[in-house]
């Protein structure tokens, strides 16, 4: 056979099958893009505890108080949600949108005190006044605890808790601080 018999064998695809081809190759083009792009473009959540400042008020070495220092580096402002965490005084409500585990020497107990130990006294901005965190903004929280029961957190010097912050529209931040009187 001769090349001219080849090229007059030789059939084309159809426009509609082109036409048909060209969008599904678009839509799926498409759809990976967006599956890529999206994720930049939504509003994220981000909070970190930069720093955690604990003090022993009564010199019995336990810390009884401790400022909390949050970082939003997120996208999308974010509050804290005072509906959860441990209360005011142990009574169940007022509750500070904080919770805390325990201390241990290697690693943080598992319990969480929800006013099971240790008693907090106040919050400083008082929780109704906690600002809300924009992208890129801080703020720092103390919390303050009875220093009568102050021993039974123990929060001792070289101990590790877990430090939990409730977000009102995202989950919750967990963060393991060591405890530095």
């Amino acid at each position: 056979m001769t090349t001219k018999c080849l090229l007059k064998r030789r059939k084309a695809v159809s426009t509609v099958v082109a036409a048909v081809l060209l969008i599904a190759i678009t839509v799926v083009a498409v759809a990976v893009v967006w599956t890529m792009v999206l994720p930049m473009l939504t509003p994220k959540a981000q909070i970190t505890i930069a720093n955690a400042i604990f003090e022993d008020t009564d010199g019995d070495g336990y810390a009884d108080k401790i400022e909390i220092h949050l970082v939003n580096q997120g996208t999308k402002s974010i509050t804290i949600d005072i509906s959860q965490g441990v209360s005011i005084g142990g009574s169940g409500s007022d509750r500070i949108g904080f919770d805390f585990s325990r201390g241990g020497s290697s690693s943080p107990s598992s319990t969480w005190i929800d006013n099971s130990y240790g008693t907090v006294t106040s919050v400083d901005p008082s929780r109704t006044n906690y600002p809300t965190l924009e992208p890129g903004k801080d703020v720092t929280i103390t919390v303050y605890f009875s220093t009568s029961d102050d021993n039974e957190l123990y929060w001792r010097d070289g101990y590790w808790i877990n430090i939990k912050v409730y977000l009102t529209g995202a989950a919750a931040v967990i963060q393991k601080v060591q405890v530095d009187i």
